[in-house]
């Protein structure tokens, strides 16, 4: 099915008669495999060089985070991608996170001597792609003022003004958009300032690399336009300062479990780039070989290799949003979230109308492990955009909920590091969550609820440097937003044979564990309120602390 969300059954109808109707396409069958490798043994690549794959931002951002390097950063073994290539299957485009490559070719019969290379462990039929792709387009250079216009609605709701008034509105952020196609970015005069300003920091096209991806479907720039869409006087999005990468990764035509595997590259590319923040509106479910189904069971956030991905990014410092999706019908066979919003460790966002109450196509959680999804919800029913011709207008879907929440995290992040040397995405995220106006009673279709980015600001100045203690060597905090206890070294020399022990009043030993990374978060929320010690060995000296924990 389709599941870019807003309706694109029309346009995928239109897209088989202009393909039928074209007299210049030669209708030519691709199929995709997905090939699952072994190892990345003997790799020319090593953790000792990451500035040979990934960029200087990309790197200090794990830094920021202390997130350390592991073998799911090291691209894929281009030995192997040369030999597989030298038997006739090109591969189209690789995943370091997942370890695996998908290729394209128009005999499938070959995939019987790539399935017996030694290093492969499995082979997977993920689809096909027959004919061209579409690149509509559409022009229309109005001109128009500043404020924030008909979207004052969707940002009010979401308390956001009080950041853009505070000077918060994305500068420094980058931000990735993975979705179908930019249509007319590169000339849509609400784009003008993204452009002037040098913010449009690049693209990138997983399905088609050779293509224009300024005519390719204009799904992906009507999500952009919540974001930074700028017309004085007529419209603002909610981060209107903030860099942005362009990635697309869904093929309108058709819907095949291939597209999944393209996320991942895309994802995985934003990840390389130095992305602070990734959203998408693309969910995966059913597909047009029913033989590739997902079910509901699937929904739990590590079946899919999307949602494994996206659990990935997040654990390597990005904030990851996705769409909940638009099959919130009762009637519908499929009415629950999809893949990658199953995901753990990111936000799904659901959709509301302007007053709040949940759309009726919003899609329902929670995942099949029972977690809260949607997380939170922003407006969703006729949310406030701008066209590819430059108008303004409305349009209704997650696919808009998601952008317009992921503005807003832009300019909550961008105050958070400036405020912040160690931050960390799970507090981000919580400080939140926790304003969600259902937070103590979740629901299916609305998770937690509209959240107020005010109260989220507060929670951020407050609740990440509550009870901090320092020494001359570490930083110990207890955070009642995640209910962790935070152990942070300034020097990592520190580290040599460091532990953590902590103890109740009454002397009960609750953990002892060694301390090998310079950022350790602790969990406590099996913890009763109360006092407890915390002892911090380290080079054979030992400092205790007493730290306070409330719920």
């Amino acid at each position: 099915m389709k599941t870019i969300f807003t309706y694109k059954v029309a346009i995928a109808l239109l897209a088989v008669v202009l393909l039928g109707l074209s007299a210049s396409v030669t209708a030519q069958t691709n199929y995709y495999f997905y090939v699952q490798l072994k190892n990345k043994n003997n790799t020319s690549y090593s953790l000792s060089n990451p500035s040979a794959y990934l960029s200087q931002r990309s790197i200090d951002r794990r830094t920021a985070f202390n997130v350390a390097l592991d073998s799911t950063d090291l691209p894929v073994n281009t030995a192997y991608i040369k030999q597989i290539e030298n038997l006739g299957a090109h591969v189209h485009c690789a995943s370091k996170w997942m370890n695996g490559v998908t290729v394209k070719l128009t005999d499938s019969t070959k995939m019987s001597q790539v399935r017996a290379l030694p290093y492969v462990k499995s082979v997977q039929y993920t689809g096909l792609q027959v004919g061209a792709l579409l690149t509509p387009s559409v022009k229309n250079n109005s001109k128009a003022a500043f404020n924030y216009g008909i979207a004052a609605g969707q940002i009010n709701q979401l308390n956001g003004a009080q950041l853009h008034n505070e000077g918060y509105r994305g500068k420094g952020i980058q931000v990735a958009v993975i979705d179908a196609g930019f249509t007319n970015v590169n000339t849509n005069v609400c784009f003008d300032s993204l452009r002037l300003q040098g913010r449009l920091l690049g693209t990138k096209d997983v399905i088609n690399p050779t293509s224009n991806i300024f005519s390719e479907d204009n799904h992906g720039a009507m999500v952009l336009s919540s974001m930074t869409g700028n017309m004085p006087g007529q419209y603002l999005g909610t981060a209107p300062d903030a860099s942005y990468w362009l990635i697309r990764t869904e093929y309108s035509p058709t819907e095949y479990k291939v597209e999944t595997d393209f996320w991942c590259s895309g994802i995985e590319f934003a990840d390389s780039v130095g992305v602070d923040i990734a959203t998408s509106s693309l969910g995966y479910s059913t597909f047009d070989d029913s033989r590739m189904d997902f079910s509901y069971a699937d929904m739990n956030g590590k079946v899919s290799r999307a949602s494994r991905a996206a659990t990935i990014a997040s654990q390597k410092g990005m904030v990851v949003l996705v769409a909940a999706g638009n099959e919130g019908d009762v009637t519908n066979s499929w009415h629950y979230i999809s893949s990658p919003s199953d995901a753990e460790g990111i936000i799904t966002v659901g959709s509301v109308t302007s007053t709040g109450t949940p759309s009726s196509f919003s899609s329902y959680g929670p995942s099949s492990d029972g977690r809260v999804k949607p997380e939170i919800c922003a407006t969703g029913s006729s949310s406030a955009l701008v066209s590819t011709g430059g108008t303004l207008t409305y349009n209704s879907g997650t696919s808009f909920a998601t952008p317009i929440m992921a503005g807003m995290m832009a300019c909550l992040l961008q105050k958070y590091k400036s405020q912040n040397q160690y931050p960390s995405i799970s507090t981000l995220i919580q400080s939140v969550i926790k304003t969600g106006n259902h937070f103590n009673s979740p629901t299916a279709q609305m998770g937690y609820g509209v959240p107020d980015f005010k109260v989220a600001e507060q929670n951020l100045s407050v609740l990440n440097m509550l009870r901090q203690i320092y020494s001359g060597s570490f930083i110990l905090a207890y955070n009642s937003v995640d209910k962790s206890i935070g152990i942070d070294f300034v020097d990592i020399s520190a580290l040599k044979q460091s532990s953590v022990r902590i103890y109740s009043l009454t002397g009960e030993l609750l953990l002892n564990q060694a301390l090998t990374n310079l950022s350790t978060r602790l969990n406590t929320e099996k913890f009763s309120t109360g006092i407890y010690a915390v002892c911090i060995t380290e080079n054979g000296k030992t400092e205790t602390r007493k730290i306070i924990i409330s719920k």
